[in-house]
């Protein structure tokens, strides 16, 4: 994995991990919802595996992660675990994601930080309905954090286009459009159980999240 990628997965575990600490220590919910959570964890865990091959210093979050996690599923914790512990591991996301800023220019700064926002609550929402969680607002708070991240991405996306050369703009026109339609199309499908009023599945999380991973991929080509 080469070092670009990180600037919006270590953005995503990070933001992925702030919700459903959030969900964990504030959110009203019963021992069975609150271990269901719990299962999903070790996708982050992958997660944070995958950025240590480019950024060792994400061996902290992993590990008390991990330590949380596993803590949680074979011992007497399992209402609430090692809270302190968890939030060790946050601080540990986020100085990982402040390792990225030296390495990146301000509007590409900008874009990774919106994706804290934008592609965490997508991963969150996603870990959040395959639990089956019963807070039904985060149905609705998440697909809107997540639109109005799509807006400032676009505006910061347009604003480092505006600082590269007008003749490599014009050679990754196509790439430039597929980004920003795939990030459109994405956006429609993540909200589209709230315009049909209908229930939120699975299967509409993961194609929004796989439509903004492959968004993502395009605009790292770009920068």
């Amino acid at each position: 994995m080469n070092i670009a990628y990180t600037t919006f997965l270590i953005p995503a575990l990070l933001g992925a991990q702030l919700i459903l600490s959030l969900v964990l220590t504030k959110g009203e919910i019963c021992p069975g919802q609150r271990g269901r959570i719990h299962k999903t964890l070790p996708v982050l865990l992958i997660g944070w595996v995958l950025v240590t091959a480019s950024q060792p210093a994400a061996l902290l979050p992993l590990l008390t992660l991990a330590w949380f996690t596993f803590q949680v599923k074979t011992g007497k914790t399992r209402d609430a675990g090692p809270l302190w512990v968890l939030y060790v591991s946050c601080a540990a996301a986020l100085l990982n994601w402040l390792l990225l800023l030296p390495s990146l220019s301000l509007p590409v700064s900008g874009m990774s930080l919106v994706a804290v926002a934008l592609l965490g609550s997508s991963l969150a929402h996603l870990l959040l309905t395959r639990a089956r969680t019963r807070l039904q607002a985060f149905h609705r708070l998440l697909p809107a954090a997540g639109l109005v991240s799509a807006m400032l991405t676009v505006l910061l996306m347009l604003w480092q286009l505006y600082t590269l050369p007008q003749a490599a703009v014009e050679n990754q026109l196509l790439v430039i459009c597929a980004a920003l339609l795939l990030l459109i199309a994405a956006q429609l499908v993540w909200v589209g159980h709230i315009v049909l009023g209908k229930t939120v599945h699975v299967w509409q999380l993961a194609c929004a999240s796989f439509l903004l991973t492959v968004s993502a991929g395009l605009q790292l080509s770009l920068f």
